[in-house]
């Protein structure tokens, strides 16, 4: 476990002789006193963000510790609201980094604050470099200041232009969970140099934490889009994701908006118990890769009244989750609600006791997905219910692919290559209706070496609505499955 600040970009503070890349260089080699109580009691039980975040908090705003706006940097005024010149023994945290007993009596909010602007140490960062650095400044204050009660860090209206943030825990403020409250307009730095690591705005080893607010992140991706579209790109890492999740526990986010993710638009690895409800993750049908929410070894997740339109899955739910549910999602365009990929690497964990429930996909490439690769990696995925789906002209509605990755086809279909060693067992499709914009609305293609048992189809009804005027009948293809069936089956079930 990284027990200090984690830095976006160490190589950038390397080469910065300022006292703001000191005071972070610092911070990242401090050590913790001791991880903050557990909040794991927070959302059990179905308690409710509003008797949660009831309490008076102390609030941290992000301009009071330097961040601008894009019209203050580019000569609107920064009267109010910025931090003057501090020692590095007036951090917060207090004393010089790696040394014990160093004071500061009162937390960072509480210094003064000096009226005539900001201070102008930082030279050689770019402004939205200093806008990070301000960002990560107000969440250790809050996180891990000298004040002990419940704390809210607030990016105020306003557009803010940012390259990469880091916001980790442990927190000890308090037993409350931080708050981190979005009502500005924030933009992602187009300069892919300043990003060490494929992430944006990331939140780690935090135990207790609500994202809330009606503000946006916006990933500016629309130029990486392009690159990577360019098959003559030699680009060998993915570009960041909007924001990343990593080890983050006890967990609400609601309202906010993110708008052209560069890549995904969330990235969730390592989580459990985590609530997202109110969410719009919003990108083009053909941007690349733009997933609206991957979820990887995790567990108690849950996704509610969302709406996603993004050039990948809406949601992909990846290996090693358990008890996952996405329930009143709007998804389009998009590539449908998928399970996986699994399979492409070796040692990926199992998946189970999935339920996508109450959903509406509209002109999505998938519908209901389940997909596999041919790899060296086994294991099971079990325990998948999709029930009560609305189709709306969806190519591939409902589908198990464990030929995933089989570039000489355009859909999934009998196995051409390698079998697949997962095993997809107990899968249900349940009161699945629409429109289908093509004449197979039903492909089964499981692993000749590890059939599918247990698939249950009930209550299946599609319409063709394609553009095909030749062949409106719909029909349903099954390789290597074990199926059972209820109630409409349109198209007719295969055997």
């Amino acid at each position: 476990m990284s027990m200090g600040l984690r830095l976006p970009n160490m190589r950038g503070i390397a080469r910065r002789a300022s006292a703001k890349a000191v005071f972070l260089l610092g911070f990242a080699l401090l050590s913790c006193v001791a991880q903050s109580t557990s909040r794991g009691h927070l959302y059990r039980g179905g308690a409710r963000r509003s008797v949660l975040d009831a309490t008076n908090r102390k609030v941290f705003d992000v301009m009071a510790f330097g961040a601008k706006t894009e019209e203050q940097m580019k000569g609107g005024g920064n009267k109010a609201n910025v931090v003057g010149k501090l020692s590095v023994q007036e951090l917060p945290g207090g004393g010089i980094p790696g040394l014990p007993g160093g004071s500061a009596e009162e937390s960072f909010a509480d210094e003064k604050i000096d009226e005539s602007g900001p201070d102008e140490t930082g030279a050689g960062e770019s402004p939205e470099e200093e806008n990070g650095s301000a960002f990560i400044r107000t969440w250790v204050a809050a996180c891990r200041g000298n004040y002990s009660g419940p704390t809210k860090v607030v990016i105020p209206k306003g557009t803010f232009l940012t390259g990469p943030v880091v916001f980790q825990g442990p927190c000890n403020s308090s037993t409350e969970p931080i708050v981190v409250e979005v009502q500005g307009y924030v933009k992602a730095s187009t300069d892919l140099s300043q990003y060490s690591s494929p992430e944006w705005f990331t939140f780690e080893l935090v135990d207790g934490l609500i994202i809330t607010g009606d503000g946006t992140f916006d990933g500016q991706g629309q130029d990486v889009w392009k690159t990577r579209d360019n098959k003559e790109s030699n680009s060998a890492s993915n570009p960041p994701s909007s924001l990343k999740l990593n080890k983050v526990n006890n967990t609400l986010i609601e309202g906010i908006t993110s708008l052209n993710s560069k890549f995904f638009h969330i990235h969730m690895f390592g989580c459990k118990n985590v609530t997202m409800s109110n969410l719009h993750l919003i990108a083009p049908g053909d941007s690349p890769n733009t997933d609206g929410l991957h979820i990887s070894t995790s567990s108690q997740i849950k996704v509610l009244n969302s709406v996603m339109a993004t050039g990948d899955d809406c949601v992909s739910i990846g290996q090693g989750s358990h008890d996952i549910t996405v329930k009143n999602v709007t998804c389009g365009p998009g590539h449908g609600i998928s399970i996986g990929s699994l399979g492409k690497y070796a040692d990926e964990l199992s998946v189970s006791q999935i339920l996508v429930s109450n959903c509406t996909l509209r002109n999505t490439t998938n519908g209901a997905r389940i997909k596999t690769w041919a790899g060296e990696s086994a294991g099971e995925a079990s325990g998948i219910i999709y029930e009560d789906i609305i189709m709306d002209q969806v190519q591939n509605p409902v589908v198990i692919d464990q030929n995933y990755g089989d570039k000489k086809k355009e859909r999934a279909g009998p196995p051409s290559g390698p079998a697949s060693k997962w095993k997809i067992s107990d899968v249900h499709f349940r009161n699945i209706r629409g429109t289908s914009a093509r004449n197979v609305a039903v492909s089964l293609a499981c692993s000749s070496a590890n059939p599918c048992e247990g698939v249950e189809l009930t209550d299946i009804n599609f319409s063709y609505q394609g553009t095909s005027m030749k062949s409106t009948a719909l029909t349903s293809e099954c390789f290597n499955a074990k199926i059972t069936s209820k109630g409409v089956q349109n198209p007719p079930l295969c055997r």
